[in-house]
């Protein structure tokens, strides 16, 4: 392996590159994924993949051409093989969690094992799969160890962990339910460690356990859970997007004589950077999930049109 001055990373998920750049290697990232967003500087890295579904159409037609392309086994991604070539890099970071949710493990390898694909050797592919927050802090770990950047990666999990407990001891458990969906047509309820920043904002899963993967929800047991509260984490999109979703919630003849949505008490959030992903950030999503609910903080709140 390269020493870190001259060793080169290629980031294909957006939270390694996170903890890439807290580490202070971000010279090191020679390219990442379209989806490798924060921090800005990120933005200015060349970018070697593009998803092959547009994320500019209804969530419905998204999750139509998500099942077809998996049922043909059709790639879900681009990687550009010319770009990844000329960089050769020394590590390229991916995860195994979600073939849907970023490039994963298997597709690297299997760009690998493409003929245009001409790697060396020395090239290790690292993956990154925490499904909770102490396993994300594993990971911090793992890469802090792997660039070696070992301390700073104790301090990061040091600190993140004190806040972790700072916010179990200011909470107010309130015994109110909250379902999160990451998706609304068809609509999913939000899996891995989503449930567990339910809990860290002192409130209850009304559907899906920590550790679980997000799955597809029916109407029905979104009426049986009756939750006191509604968010919507649409998985990859920000805050603005989210609250636009608000309205098909709201009409949504099968569900909306809950007392949640006859309330208005719908939050939307920025899940693309507080929760779809499994780095530290997940603690922000945890403390604005706690303001929107317990604090009452208007920024969140959907009201009807």
């Amino acid at each position: 392996m390269a020493k870190l001055f001259d060793m080169k990373i290629v980031s294909l998920l957006p939270a390694a590159s996170e903890m890439l750049c807290d580490l202070g290697v971000i010279d090191n990232i020679n390219a990442v994924s379209h989806e490798c967003n924060y921090p800005e500087l990120l933005k200015e890295k060349v970018q070697i993949t593009s998803s092959n579904i547009p994320n500019n159409i209804e969530q419905k037609l998204i999750d139509d051409l998500v099942s077809e392309a998996i049922k043909n086994k059709l790639p879900l991604y681009n990687i550009d093989t010319d770009k990844l070539n000329s960089i050769s890099p020394d590590l390229i970071f991916t995860q195994g969690l979600c073939d849907v949710c970023s490039i994963s493990k298997n597709e690297i390898e299997a760009t690998l094992k493409d003929k245009r694909c001409i790697l060396p050797s020395k090239t290790k592919i690292v993956s990154l799969n925490g499904t909770s927050f102490d396993e994300i802090c594993s990971d911090v770990l793992k890469v802090g160890k792997i660039v070696n950047r070992d301390e700073i990666a104790n301090n990061i999990v040091s600190k993140a962990k004190k806040t972790k407990i700072l916010m179990s001891k200011d909470n107010i458990n309130i015994s109110k339910s909250i379902l999160l969906l990451e998706w609304i047509d068809p609509y999913f309820s939000a899996g891995h460690w989503i449930p567990e920043q339910i809990e860290m904002a002192g409130l209850k899963s009304a559907l899906g356990e920590k550790g679980e993967k997000s799955r597809k929800i029916s109407t029905d047991e979104i009426i049986q859970s009756d939750p006191d509260f509604i968010g919507l984490i649409c998985c990859g999109y920000n805050l603005i997007q989210n609250k636009s979703f608000a309205k098909q919630v709201y009409n949504d003849k099968k569900i909306n004589h809950l007392p949640a949505i006859k309330d208005e008490k719908i939050y939307a959030f920025d899940s693309d950077s507080y929760f779809s992903r499994p780095s530290l950030r997940i603690l922000e999503g945890a403390k604005q999930l706690r303001n929107a609910i317990i604090k009452n903080d208007n920024q969140f709140h959907c009201k009807r049109d």
